[in-house]
């Protein structure tokens, strides 16, 4: 496992904190199986391998490692022993797993009701605690979580205040989960700092909701501002989706052909374009044609990993986020990432100015890293 970027709160793992990690360098993990998936937060990163054990480490404000003190490496949040986890996910300073039985366990923040757990008889930091809903997928945002379940539905909570639990003008915060009307069949999710947007495979089309002021939900911001309800939106996009993403206000959509879209925000180059428009739809390409294996995106950078084993990033770059020798703040064109002396890269993860990587020289048995696609 490799990092780099942020770590001023400890969340790369590598046992010390700095402002930057210029480029990757190794991570030391006491994890003794496969890693089979990395999520990062705001300032803190959890590790899940391929036993369903749950490691963390990083920013701990808020309770969201799962337990009480600051850990600068990766720690077995023991808490949640002898639960057999399937996926994990961040928000900026709150957690979530999701178990074999698509159980939702909860932890950290609290403070807009983005748990779930009614305000009234849980504190704003709360420890980790399972909910009694079901989920299949899950993302986090600043202040809101959405779930996919086992029926295609979508259920939200927390923050509302510009649209983004899709609730309607009326309901502008939740600390429940409530559904979200009108949305059936829907295979992928993503939160962005104040938006979210779904996916459904069968239809072939996007919804959004929540706020628009960077164009992020590719509607005119004159007459929409915040989505309170899901707008379908028609992409042309005639097939299945592999992965959708969001960072704060930035989107990436990587179809089954192996096209990768992308749109929103681009004042610091996330789009991978020098182009400033926003609320236009842009292809993502590589160097010398080169095909996309994975895509991951942090707060305002972009990752994507070729199907050559090379790693290429763009975006936010002023705590070295993108590793790239370029020392600009923001880095607007796809460059490539300095890997040297590494095996071959199966996954790659980013969060608020952070990323990760992992190789086969990690895998100590033999099942692979399962790479998250639908």
């Amino acid at each position: 496992m490799w990092c780099w970027g942020a770590n001023s709160h400890g969340q790369l793992g590598i046992n010390l904190t700095s402002e930057q990690v210029e480029k990757p360098i190794e991570v030391p993990t006491e994890c003794e199986r496969a890693i089979k998936q990395i999520a990062c937060g705001g300032g803190h990163s959890l590790l899940l391998d391929a036993e369903g054990k749950l490691f963390s480490c990083g920013w701990n404000s808020r309770k969201q490692l799962g337990y009480e003190k600051e850990s600068h490496t990766f720690q077995r949040v023991w808490s949640l022993s002898g639960i057999n986890f399937t996926n994990i996910a961040c928000g900026w300073d709150f957690s979530c797993g999701v178990t074999d039985d698509h159980f939702l366990f909860v932890w950290g923040s609290n403070s807009h009701g983005q748990l779930g757990l009614p305000k009234n008889y849980f504190p704003d930091e709360v420890n980790p605690t399972r909910l009694h809903v079901n989920a299949c997928s899950v993302s986090m945002g600043l202040r809101h979580t959405a779930i996919i379940n086992s029926k295609g539905e979508v259920w939200t909570t927390g923050c509302g205040r510009h649209g983004q639990l899709g609730l309607g003008h009326d309901i502008l915060r939740s600390d429940r989960f409530k559904k979200v009307p009108s949305l059936i069949n829907i295979s992928h999710i993503a939160c962005g700092q104040n938006h979210t947007v779904a996916w459904c495979n069968e239809e072939k089309a996007l919804y959004v909701w929540g706020d628009n002021r960077y164009q992020q939900l590719l509607l005119t911001y004159d007459k929409y501002r915040h989505i309170f309800k899901p707008e379908k939106i028609d992409i042309d996009a005639k097939q299945n989706v592999k992965k959708i993403i969001s960072g704060w206000t930035h989107f990436l959509l990587w179809l089954q052909d192996g096209t990768l879209l992308t749109w929103g925000k681009n004042n610091c180059g996330q789009l991978g374009n020098i182009n400033y428009h926003s609320g236009k739809i842009f292809h993502v390409t590589l160097p010398d044609n080169r095909k996309v294996k994975d895509i991951a995106i942090g707060s305002e950078h972009s990752l994507c990993l070729a199907d050559d084993n090379t790693l290429w990033a763009w975006g936010w770059n002023e705590h070295a986020n993108t590793g790239t020798d370029i020392k600009e703040n923001n880095v607007f064109l796809p460059t490539r990432v300095s890997t040297e002396n590494t095996s071959n890269i199966t996954g790659i993860y980013a969060g608020g100015a952070h990323n990760f990587f992992i190789t086969d020289v990690n895998q100590k048995e033999t099942d692979a890293l399962v790479v998250h696609e639908e």
